[in-house]
């Protein structure tokens, strides 16, 4: 038996989400996760028993990855590890024959008390929007459709936005800004923002000329960790404060009174195709404690 600690990538428009499907026993490949549980079944000797892949976070339909980290269990007939290398290899082969918008970026073998969830020390999102220079383009660069989200307002405040992401630095009551769940039960609402500002950003294809007819900016926003919906609550309350749909009073009301009752409701919140997952910090000196050093017990799992 072997355990792996895997970095990926992945484009989400395409997907159900990030968690697969809660029946276990179905296999799917409308989600991040069982497309690569399904991809680990392709190796060279078959795993003994279905893979099971630990996330660090969860995201929706949607959104989009620049990398994640999480780990999984394999085991095969020859209680040997298979080789790292190999399984980047192979899962990225698969995901190109089956037409799936996941890369796996690193693989490393680690022992068995190792848990992905335990090294993470912060991570970073962003909301990427752009709003036309003349009210009223509607000539949208193709590639910026499902990556970025298009702000129609005849009125936008950039700098009022800016000095609103001051309203949610410090410690607060989220609960206002996190879905209603009632299947998570001790969830702990008050956290703590890292950084939250507003970047002028870049267009994805400087090249197309329809580019130019617009402003991009991201939202960065980085925490030791999220509750759900928090940065897309976060990222519709600022765009709202820009364009003029509220005001600042609301959001210290949303903040200070917190219940998942108490959302705005002149904010419909944002689509989940501008938010990235852009980066999941990790404790690299203890990734190093648990990861296997000897290779020599590795599997060549090439056919």
């Amino acid at each position: 038996m072997g355990k792996y600690f895997l970095k990926f990538s992945f484009i989400g428009t395409l997907y159900r989400g990030l968690q697969k499907h809660s029946n276990r026993n179905i296999l799917d490949n409308d989600s991040i996760q069982g497309a690569i549980e399904t991809g680990l079944l392709t190796l060279y000797p078959k795993p003994v028993s279905k893979p099971r892949l630990y996330l660090t976070s969860r995201t929706d339909s949607g959104v989009h990855a620049l990398y994640t980290i999480g780990h999984v269990t394999l085991e095969n007939k020859y209680n040997v590890l298979y080789n790292s290398e190999e399984i980047i290899r192979q899962l990225n082969r698969f995901f190109g024959k089956t037409s799936h918008f996941i890369r796996i970026l690193e693989c490393i073998p680690v022992i068995d008390e190792f848990y992905s969830k335990k090294i993470v020390t912060s991570k970073t999102y962003t909301y990427r929007f752009m709003i036309a220079k003349k009210y009223g383009e509607q000539r949208i660069p193709i590639i910026e459709t499902c990556h970025t989200y298009h702000v129609r307002s005849e009125t936008f405040d950039i700098e009022r936005m800016k000095q609103g992401t001051q309203l949610f630095m410090g410690l607060k009551d989220f609960r206002t800004f996190a879905a209603n769940s009632k299947k998570l039960t001790n969830v702990k609402y008050v956290r703590n923002l890292n950084n939250l500002t507003i970047e002028k950003a870049q267009p994805l294809m400087p090249f197309d000329e329809l580019s130019t007819n617009f402003d991009y900016w991201h939202i960065v926003i980085s925490s030791r960790g999220f509750l759900y919906n928090q940065v897309r609550r976060i990222a519709t309350a600022l765009l709202g404060l820009a364009t003029g749909n509220i005001n600042e009073k609301d959001i210290n009301t949303m903040l200070q009174v917190p219940s998942s009752e108490n959302w705005n409701q002149h904010l419909k919140i944002l689509p989940p195709h501008g938010l990235y997952l852009v980066k999941v910090d990790y404790d690299f000196d203890t990734l190093e404690k648990f990861t296997i050093k000897d290779k020599s017990n590795e599997l060549n799992i090439d056919k």
